[in-house]
Protein backbone atom coordinates (compact mmCIF):
# COMPACT_ATOMS: atom_id res chain seq x y z
CA UNK A 1 0.00 0.00 0.00
CA UNK A 2 1.46 3.37 -1.23
CA UNK A 3 1.26 5.70 1.86
CA UNK A 4 0.59 8.95 -0.19
CA UNK A 5 0.89 10.08 -3.81
CA UNK A 6 3.80 12.04 -4.68
CA UNK A 7 2.86 15.25 -6.09
CA UNK A 8 5.72 16.69 -8.18
CA UNK A 9 3.63 19.69 -8.38
CA UNK A 10 4.54 20.69 -4.54
CA UNK A 11 8.36 19.34 -4.97
CA UNK A 12 8.55 22.61 -7.52
CA UNK A 13 6.86 25.00 -5.59
CA UNK A 14 9.16 23.94 -2.65
CA UNK A 15 12.15 24.07 -4.34
CA UNK A 16 10.75 27.82 -5.87
CA UNK A 17 10.34 28.98 -2.39
CA UNK A 18 13.70 27.99 -1.22
CA UNK A 19 15.39 29.36 -4.46
CA UNK A 20 13.74 32.55 -3.19
CA UNK A 21 11.80 32.56 -6.69
CA UNK A 22 8.89 33.64 -7.96
CA UNK A 23 6.04 31.94 -9.96
CA UNK A 24 6.68 35.55 -12.17
CA UNK A 25 10.33 34.38 -12.38
CA UNK A 26 9.89 30.93 -13.40
CA UNK A 27 6.81 31.74 -15.87
CA UNK A 28 9.86 33.94 -17.32
CA UNK A 29 12.31 31.17 -17.38
CA UNK A 30 10.37 29.03 -19.05
CA UNK A 31 9.00 31.12 -21.20
CA UNK A 32 4.74 30.63 -20.54
CA UNK A 33 2.38 32.65 -18.90
CA UNK A 34 1.85 32.67 -15.22
CA UNK A 35 -1.39 30.85 -15.38
CA UNK A 36 0.26 28.26 -16.82
CA UNK A 37 3.37 28.21 -14.60
CA UNK A 38 0.45 27.67 -11.93
CA UNK A 39 -0.84 24.55 -13.18
CA UNK A 40 2.50 23.45 -13.49
CA UNK A 41 2.28 24.02 -9.82
CA UNK A 42 -0.69 22.24 -9.07
CA UNK A 43 -0.60 19.42 -11.27
CA UNK A 44 0.09 15.76 -9.28
CA UNK A 45 2.08 14.55 -12.35
CA UNK A 46 4.18 15.95 -15.34
CA UNK A 47 5.67 15.03 -18.47
CA UNK A 48 9.52 13.73 -18.23
CA UNK A 49 9.98 16.21 -20.73
CA UNK A 50 9.02 18.91 -18.74
CA UNK A 51 10.25 17.76 -15.38
CA UNK A 52 13.67 17.97 -17.03
CA UNK A 53 13.29 21.57 -18.31
CA UNK A 54 12.02 22.57 -14.73
CA UNK A 55 15.12 20.83 -13.83
CA UNK A 56 17.42 22.90 -16.29
CA UNK A 57 15.91 25.87 -15.42
CA UNK A 58 15.62 25.53 -12.33
CA UNK A 59 19.45 23.84 -11.89
CA UNK A 60 17.70 21.05 -9.62
CA UNK A 61 17.21 17.78 -10.20
CA UNK A 62 13.08 16.75 -9.32
CA UNK A 63 13.92 13.22 -11.17
CA UNK A 64 15.85 12.60 -7.27
CA UNK A 65 13.61 13.97 -5.19
CA UNK A 66 11.04 11.84 -6.81
CA UNK A 67 12.59 9.00 -6.62
CA UNK A 68 13.52 9.27 -2.99
CA UNK A 69 9.76 9.83 -2.15
CA UNK A 70 9.09 6.87 -4.43
CA UNK A 71 7.17 3.58 -2.28
CA UNK A 72 8.28 0.41 -3.69
CA UNK A 73 6.82 -2.54 -1.56
CA UNK A 74 9.40 -5.00 0.10
CA UNK A 75 7.45 -8.01 -0.22
CA UNK A 76 6.66 -8.10 -4.31
CA UNK A 77 7.71 -10.96 -6.54
CA UNK A 78 10.02 -9.74 -9.06
CA UNK A 79 9.08 -10.94 -12.31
Amino acid sequence: MKPYPIHVGSLVRAELTRQNHTVTWLAEQLGIKRANCYRILHAQSLHTANLERLSVVMRHDFFTDYSKQLYIPQNIERV
